[in-house]
């Protein structure tokens, strides 16, 4: 079956796409990349997780970058089972060196949401990593599947638009927002990658909860690259208008 995966992968490659994709991602963590684009692969990753999808992820050795990000998208297509799926994604995570592997694949675990309390456990080792990519991946499974859960499974929407008196209302608060900004409330010396999943994720928590992220931001234990970095993702966002912008930009932490 390996083969016949990797003749596919090669038959679906983009030489173009392979070299845009290369420029992104550097050399040391990216591997022997084919070029095959995201939807591609996704489809692809679904169609295997119709049949023997376990076999598939039994073997050991990627070739390509994609068979790497083949391996994550598979494992969150086929488990039905939370505990099937963490015991996959502990074996996954140490083959994750690169950003777009990262990102992609955490996106499409949505199964974790039906389960919050035993991810967040299973996660909580991984932030703590002195390593860069697993504090990465953690820091990114916030993003995608905790920032915006409330009760029952509900998800609070992002604001349309946020002002200088939103900064100081009242607001519903986030079922895991204390929690995440008790992860977020540290210096990231882990890496570059780390640093920049812990600004991405402070500034998703902004846009959703401004009163209470605004004031976290002052108090937070940041290192000043990812603080800075915070406020740049943030002022770079559609919803907070000009005025914030500004306010933010003169801001002294």
């Amino acid at each position: 079956m390996r083969e016949e995966i990797r003749n596919q992968l090669n038959q679906m490659s983009d030489a173009e796409y392979r070299d845009f994709s290369a420029s992104l991602i550097p050399a040391s963590g990216r591997g022997q990349m084919l070029g095959v684009r995201l939807p591609r692969l996704r489809a692809y990753a679904k169609e295997i997780a119709k049949g023997a999808w376990r076999e598939e992820l039994s073997y050991r050795e990627d070739l390509y970058f994609e068979e790497t990000m083949l391996r994550g998208m598979i494992l969150g297509y086929g488990c039905t089972d939370i505990e099937e799926l963490l015991e996959g994604f502990a074996d996954f995570i140490p083959r994750v060196k690169n950003w777009s592997v990262c990102d992609s694949v955490c996106s499409g675990l949505t199964l974790v949401e039906k389960y919050p309390e035993r991810t967040w456990d299973f996660l909580m080792p991984y932030l703590e990593s002195k390593e860069e990519f697993p504090v990465r991946v953690a820091l990114i499974m916030l993003l995608d599947h905790f920032v915006k859960l409330g009760e029952d499974g509900k998800k609070t929407a992002r604001r349309r638009k946020i002002t200088m008196e939103d900064l100081q209302a009242e607001e519903e608060q986030g079922r895991y927002l204390e929690k995440i900004l008790g992860v977020l409330d540290r210096e990231f010396q882990e890496g570059y990658y780390a640093q920049m999943a812990a600004a991405w994720l402070l500034a998703e928590l902004f846009v959703t909860f401004p009163a209470r992220t605004f004031q976290a931001l002052k108090t937070l234990r940041l290192d000043p690259f990812t603080r800075k970095k915070a406020v740049q993702k943030i002022r770079e966002s559609r919803i907070p208008d000009g005025q914030v912008k500004m306010y933010l930009k003169d801001l002294k932490f």
